[in-house]
């Protein structure tokens, strides 16, 4: 996949399976054209138009083609365009990719009102807070991600012509080998004051080993008071015995496409026992078709969530050393 725009030229750089996550360019893809085409604006972020380029709307296009093979496979950059677009806005998923963004940054602003002035992204993607900062209470901006994503993602900022202010940093980190406590201690700029985090958009494709590790890693490493917003998935889409709606069973498809599936999901019911095992306090879990509702009353966009997507807002319980509760 060809990713990054140029201000100045044609010339792209490309993308393997290898580089940057396949989901990630959708998520901020999708974003872009909520931006420009709903009619009520959730989350205004229309960074997906500019750091793209038309040979990264073409490999989303052939994608697209897998669902409607009625799509020409080869067309001009319009019609490209106009199906990706239509193709994302019609996918279940395609609403909790901007809820989820709305949600964490409005927890995000509350706790800087509060005086939490460290903002940290774990497994960034191409989110695009960094280059908005709309929030001036937010002093520092720290990005969490593997290497290959981040090295495109930081490409294509540049190749935007963007400079990005002095409070951002980017931290490469492989955590599939690499300790996250040990990342993060030295990656926040001040430790000892607590910190935001949001988690959008990864647990589901880790093992629960790995998903409970990393909230241990956090909760150990963060200061008293920090909160986290994490994305997950209700269990039930993973239980074999249950029959999936339409809606599941093209997501399931699609991420399979993709070649990112989802393997791990969490019980609402079991969720606050588990939080607090690895050191947290829950403070809110709202389901995806809540939150639209709470963003949308009136139903402008028409959104209709796939139903099983969910959002927690914690904040670390306790610290968790070798000896704490829930160590490994």
């Amino acid at each position: 996949m060809t990713v990054c725009a140029s201000p100045a030229s044609p010339t792209v750089v490309a993308m393997n399976p290898q580089n940057a996550s396949r989901t990630a360019v959708v998520a901020c893809l999708s974003r872009a054209i909520h931006t420009r085409t709903d009619p009520l604006v959730i989350h205004a972020d229309p960074w997906g138009d500019r750091l793209f380029s038309a040979a990264t709307w073409h490999k989303v296009y052939q994608f697209a083609r897998m669902g409607n093979p009625q799509l020409p496979e080869v067309a001009d950059e319009a019609v490209v365009r106009s199906a990706v677009s239509m193709g994302l806005r019609r996918g279940p998923a395609y609403p909790n990719m901007i809820v989820r963004s709305r949600y964490a940054e409005d927890a995000l602003h509350v706790a800087a009102a509060l005086g939490i002035r460290q903002y940290v992204l774990l497994g960034a993607g191409f989110d695009s807070y960094a280059l908005r900062m709309p929030s001036p209470e937010v002093a520092s901006v720290t990005e969490i991600d593997h290497p290959a994503t981040q090295s495109v993602k930081q490409h294509c900022i540049a190749q935007a012509g963007v400079t990005l202010p002095g409070a951002v940093r980017f931290v490469a980190a492989d955590l599939s080998t690499q300790d996250l406590a040990a990342v993060l201690a030295p990656s926040l700029p001040d430790p000892r004051a607590p910190a935001f985090f949001s988690w959008l958009g990864v647990t589901m494709y880790l093992s629960e080993e790995a998903n409970l590790k990393t909230l241990r890693a956090v909760a150990a490493t963060a200061a008293p008071g920090s909160e986290l917003v994490f994305e997950y998935v209700d269990q039930r889409f993973f239980d074999a015995h249950r029959a999936l709606t339409e809606a599941e069973s093209a997501l399931k498809q699609t991420l399979l496409a993709l070649g990112e599936p989802w393997i791990c999901g969490f019980d609402p019911a079991q969720l606050p026992d588990v939080l607090a095992s690895a050191g947290w306090s829950l403070l809110e879990d709202v389901a995806d078709t809540a939150l639209v509702e709470r963003y949308d009353p009136q139903g402008l966009n028409g959104m209709k969530p796939w139903g099983l997507g969910r959002l927690a807002r914690v904040r670390v319980r306790v610290h968790v050393g070798v000896s704490g509760p829930g160590a490994a």
